[in-house]
């Protein structure tokens, strides 16, 4: 494709799932424009932080289950292209806390397509990892093949990849028409056969009719927080990534020497892309401090480093992932709900072939419908926890 030219597939931003999208589309053989305002993998983005969980754990979803599978391949894949590990494989672990309901059905999922998993007991565990304690967990559920992807880091190879493939990345902003085309800075039109709308936290002011506030669809960019701990005997090979629904909290070993990672499901109300904090809300550090139940270490560990995070959370915690009412040949992606990241290849890869019409998938639901949002389990990430405003 010649600069300039016009695309088959305009994708507008270059987080994890538009970057994903343009170089799935690529593959398929498309001609690829990728807009991006600041650079795929920015640190302050939604796809931009040190590290994401990846997991097959999604309860019944079967669907989520088979497409963390296709994306832990390719970023494996990609991974060795670019010569960089983008996925650690340091397994997570589930400390069963609560009901175990969830877990109980991620597990027998697991097991019925042949994801290996473990079931500990208590005691199994904190032999494996003496870091932890075992105070109220019923059980812990051992997924040894996850483990967690170099977020940032994952971005910019994918990006690095649509590039070095022939895709072109534009720095620049759009806006779209009412059918749903983009537009430049200028308001002219740009040309594409087809668009995709990726644009993260700006998807409800862009579209405020279809996934604003009032929408059925609505996705608000709520504020969660990651808090970074100087705790000892929690590195890699130390302890693994961790997951406890009954605390609200997970996980990941310090690395990189960026300490360890806590993030707790709590909600700090909405979030301003624009206007990106410089560090975790004091209720997020209180609460990251309150899971030395689990890790003892955290209890009087030196904060490293600290982050305002955000989710764009719909209200089932399913996806947007649609045609615009009004115009075929544009698609809105986005609500990745905070359990979005890692399924950037499948989420890439169906939206690719959709725009496209390319052999596109063909979903079981609706659940990730603008209109009409029904099917599907009730939270595929498990309780998101409550927001607090």
């Amino acid at each position: 494709m010649k600069k300039g030219g016009t695309p088959d597939l305009l994708v507008v931003g270059g987080g994890v799932w538009g970057t994903w999208t343009a170089l799935q589309a690529r593959r398929l053989g498309a001609s690829v424009q990728l807009i991006e305002e600041r650079e795929p993998g920015h640190p302050q983005t939604t796809s931009g932080d040190h590290s994401r969980i990846i997991r097959h754990s999604h309860g019944e979803d079967t669907l989520l289950l088979g497409w963390a599978q296709r994306s832990l391949a390719a970023w494996k894949e990609l991974g060795a292209q670019v010569g960089e590990e983008i996925f650690v494989n340091t397994g997570v672990a589930w400390f069963v806390s609560g009901t175990g309901v969830w877990e109980g059905s991620s597990e027998l999922r697991m097991r019925e397509v042949g994801v290996p998993c473990e079931r500990l007991t208590v005691d199994e565990a904190l032999r494996r990892w003496p870091a932890a304690a075992g105070d109220h967990v019923r059980y812990v559920l051992f997924e040894p093949t996850a483990g967690f992807l170099r977020a940032g880091d994952g971005v910019r190879a994918a990006a690095r990849a649509l590039h070095e493939e022939g895709g072109e990345i534009i720095r620049g902003r759009a806006t779209p028409a009412a059918d749903g085309t983009a537009l430049d800075e200028l308001g002219a039109p740009i040309s594409a056969g087809a668009t995709v709308w990726a644009a993260g936290p700006w998807l409800p002011t862009l579209f405020p009719a279809l996934v604003g506030a009032d929408a059925e669809a609505s996705i608000v960019p709520t504020r969660r927080d990651a808090i970074y701990f100087d705790a000892p005997g929690m590195g890699l090979g130390e302890i693994p990534t961790w997951i406890d629904e009954g605390l609200a909290v997970w996980g990941i070993p310090d690395e990189r020497g960026h300490g360890a990672k806590v993030g707790p499901e709590f909600d700090n109300g909405s979030f301003n892309p624009s206007e990106w904090p410089e560090a975790a809300h004091p209720g997020s550090i209180e609460r990251a401090r309150s899971c030395a139940v689990r890790f003892p270490r955290l209890s009087d560990a030196p904060i490293r480093e600290s982050r305002a995070c955000q989710h764009e959370r719909t209200k089932s915690g399913h996806y947007v992932l649609d045609q615009h009412p009004d115009n075929p040949q544009v698609w809105l992606a986005g609500g990745g709900s905070g359990h979005g990241y890692k399924q950037g290849p499948a989420v890439g890869e169906m939206v690719a072939r959709a725009a496209l019409h390319r052999d596109p998938l063909v979903l079981p639901d609706r659940r990730f419908a603008l209109h009409n949002r029904a099917g599907g389990p009730s939270s595929p990430m498990g309780d998101m926890g409550e927001p607090n405003s």
